[in-house]
């Protein structure tokens, strides 16, 4: 995914294996250079425990976002 084409309030799903280990909904809060803070929407229940120690927010790769159908 291109940074340009990434707005403030869009929708992705990704997974970040260093932090979570299933895959993860985010909407963008804040645009980096090459990545983007989301707010964690929904997850699986197994990664719970990760979302808390994350404070629901994770910085992703602007390469790691797949757009939501």
């Amino acid at each position: 995914m291109e940074i340009t084409a990434i707005k403030i309030g869009d929708q992705f799903k990704c997974q970040v294996k260093e932090d979570m280990d299933y895959h993860f909904t985010g909407e963008v809060e804040k645009i980096y250079e090459h990545a983007v803070l989301l707010h964690i929407i929904e997850h699986d229940a197994r990664d719970n425990e990760n979302v808390y120690e994350l404070n629901n927010r994770i910085v992703v790769n602007c390469k790691q976002l797949s757009a939501i159908a």
